[in-house]
């Protein structure tokens, strides 16, 4: 096998795109091909932060988050005389070097179903192969005002070729200021018991909200910035005695004008609303209220 013991000139892509400056921040391994290449600003980079399964029939995760980030994308084929272990060592010693904490790692079956990974996650068929090969790691450090994210997924397929795939990212500080993870069910989701907002609207049919209930909102506001969802649901209830219709009609304007507030600091979501008046289950919170607006999300 050859050293690796001398230095290789650093590899650095720095493009203008959108006002932002692109920059690659690691080498790439010397002994190895780039397939494919790619830089551009994405708003809803999910970045995943646990094994990939199937779920009656729908990919599964049950941890990540989305970020409004800078990429540089590029896949890999490596040489054939060199293993994938080799290259994955490459990039674990630049990480150490920039004391780059690790958010997940998974190697093997635990990293779940390959062609999950190649075609849902990073839709590269080339990185469908061998699931007890697979290798993936989530990474981050801070560097003045910025937060750098290194993700890795390396594989071997059946025909013997390494591949590897490297994001690597650039966000502002602030949308990873609570650490890595944003759990599903910090959020629920369709399905399960939804976050209950006690709101009201006045005599002029505008929305009344308390301290706590602003508070609560600026909570789930925070986490959909964190967790980018599909989309997410804001269902009002309307309990009066001034006729279905009407509850029906003043149940929507309450989701609507919540939504709307919401809107006012998390943008880029797509945001439904539905009034069901008196027509649904009352909430198990709910029994003491006669307007309220549930929120859920799908991913």
């Amino acid at each position: 096998m050859v050293s690796l013991g001398w230095k290789f000139p650093a590899l650095v892509i720095t493009l203008l795109l959108s006002s932002w400056q692109l920059r690659a921040e690691l080498q790439p391994f010397p002994y190895s091909k780039i397939q494919h290449q790619q830089t551009q600003q994405i708003p809803d980079y999910r970045l995943i932060l646990s094994p990939v399964t199937k779920v009656n029939g729908r990919l599964h995760v049950e941890k990540s988050r989305r970020l409004n980030a800078n990429m540089v994308r590029a896949l890999y084929r490596l040489e054939d005389d060199f293993e994938l272990s080799e290259a994955w060592s490459f990039y674990q010693m630049q990480l150490q070097r920039q004391n780059a904490e690790v958010w997940f790692q998974c190697h093997g079956r635990d990293c779940g179903v390959s062609a999950l990974w190649a075609n849902d996650i990073f839709g590269q068929a080339q990185l469908g192969g061998l699931e007890s090969s697979q290798h993936y790691g989530v990474y981050h450090w801070r560097s003045s005002e910025r937060s750098h994210i290194v993700v890795l997924y390396g594989i071997i397929r059946a025909n013997k070729r390494n591949y590897l795939m490297v994001d690597q990212l650039t966000a502002s500080v602030d949308q990873v200021a609570d650490g890595p993870v944003v759990k599903k069910s910090d959020l629920p989701e369709r399905g399960q018991a939804p976050i209950l907002i006690p709101v009201s609207l006045n005599a002029s049919e505008r929305l009344v909200m308390t301290s706590t209930a602003r508070t609560q909102v600026a909570t789930i506001s925070r986490k959909l910035l964190a967790m980018r969802p599909e989309r997410v649901f804001f269902v009002g209830h309307y309990s009066t005695d001034e006729g279905i219709d009407t509850e029906i009609d003043k149940s929507e304007q309450l989701a609507r004008q919540l939504k709307d507030y919401v809107m006012s600091t998390v943008s880029g979501l797509r945001m439904d609303v539905y009034g069901v008046g008196p027509l649904s289950p009352t909430h198990p919170d709910a029994k003491s209220l006669e307007q309220w607006v549930e929120i859920f999300v799908e991913n």
